[in-house]
């Protein structure tokens, strides 16, 4: 059996709040978790899709519109745990 991967409090405060909140920005994800720095929730956000724990469905910055994520089911499993 595989142990779960450690959380740290503010990982784990961001995937809840994603739970709680599919579909919100970046802002909105920092602002709920208490994360005042953009670039903080923004490499933040990069590392939990690279594990494949999130997901993005918005159009992102590179159109002008804000970022979309939600919990993959790895994510969820994660979160559960």
């Amino acid at each position: 059996m595989v142990a779960a991967p450690s959380l740290t409090y503010r990982t784990a405060r961001v995937l809840t709040v994603i739970a709680e909140r599919p579909g919100a920005s970046n802002r909105a994800i920092a602002d709920a978790a208490g994360i005042s720095d953009e670039g903080q929730i923004s490499r933040l956000l990069r590392r939990l899709e690279s594990r494949g724990w999130v997901k993005n469905s918005g159009e992102g910055h590179t159109k002008g519109k804000p970022n979309a994520w939600s919990l993959t089911p790895a994510g969820a499993l994660l979160l559960s745990r």
